[in-house]
């Protein structure tokens, strides 16, 4: 298997192409199009989901622990 350092070596000459013309234009329309509005719902949803996970284990928990102390095990 060849060194890896000489894998560059031989290909050195294809990292200094450029492009033509017609795909930097192409590239640039690309970048200049709107993109589509984040939703900050979706981000509330997750955040809301989490909390509710960790709220549901403390209660379930606190339930154990309580029900645990009442049978005195």
């Amino acid at each position: 298997m060849p060194d890896l350092f000489d894998f560059f070596k031989e290909n050195e000459s294809k990292l200094h192409e450029k492009p033509p013309e017609k795909v930097w234009n192409k590239l640039e329309a690309k970048l200049d199009k709107k993109r589509r509005p984040r939703r900050s719902g979706i981000r509330f949803v997750q955040t809301t989901v989490v909390l509710l996970a960790i709220f549901l284990l403390l209660l379930a928990a606190v339930l154990v622990w309580y029900f645990v102390g009442i049978q005195g095990l």
